[in-house]
């Protein structure tokens, strides 16, 4: 069964970049959990972002991951 869609468009994108790269996420109560292939790493995702950049700066930390 495929993941719900986030409300965020830009989000969504971001977080469909990150499953081609391995990452499964589950929805909690307020966040989305991230974890990735290897197992070591794991990233939380707002259902509300915080700024008008938090898409960027999530992209930005899911490709800082050695996972990537």
């Amino acid at each position: 069964m495929p993941r719900p869609r986030h409300p965020t468009k830009d989000i969504q994108k971001v977080m469909g970049d990150a499953e081609e790269h391995g990452w499964v996420f589950g929805l909690g109560s307020k966040y989305w959990k991230g974890k990735c292939s290897c197992g070591t790493h794991m990233k939380t995702v707002k259902l509300t972002p915080s700024g008008s950049n938090y898409a960027v700066n999530l992209a930005h930390w899911f490709q800082r991951q050695p996972c990537w």
